[in-house]
């Protein structure tokens, strides 16, 4: 064999190798920007669903301590929903994060305050948890703004 052949059987095997190598470099970008793509729509669904979540429970709990509804029907209805909210906005939080634990203990509190009289109480519990609810919601937007740009899926 003359040393042209090995050159050229060299170079054959070198392409062949960077071939395979960008394969398996696309192979894992393409999984990777699939997992974050996933993870990032979630999130957004999960955002939105929080906050119709969030203001229904709100506006269904100020709705039930503002008026007056004589007929237990309907009263039962708005309870049984608020009820329902509680345990879902619970249960799409972080026991481990510090403002979805806030967030959880001001449901649980409006859900004991629509039981008593103090009104005062329960509106200004009501504005608080709207207040914690949009900075967390903020927090997680700017989360999905940067797992979209960076690629980054870390805890910010």
């Amino acid at each position: 064999m003359e040393p042209k052949d090995y050159i050229y059987a060299l170079g054959i095997f070198l392409t062949f190798a960077l071939g395979i190598w960008n394969f398996i470099q696309g192979y894992h970008a393409t999984r990777k920007a699939s997992f974050i793509n996933t993870v990032t729509s979630q999130r957004i669904l999960w955002i939105e669903q929080m906050r119709q979540d969030v203001s229904k429970f709100v506006g269904l709990t100020l709705t039930l301590d503002t008026t007056t509804i004589e007929e237990s029907a309907p009263k039962l209805e708005i309870c049984k929903e608020i009820d329902y909210l509680c345990y879902v906005i619970r249960l799409r939080l972080n026991p481990d994060d510090t403002p979805d634990r806030k967030i959880a203990a001001l449901i649980k509190k409006i859900q004991n305050l629509t039981e008593s009289s103090n009104r005062n109480e329960l509106l200004s519990s009501l504005e608080l948890l709207t207040k914690e609810t949009q900075d967390m919601l903020k927090n997680e937007w700017d989360k999905v703004k940067a797992e979209s740009k960076d690629g980054d899926l870390s805890e910010k």
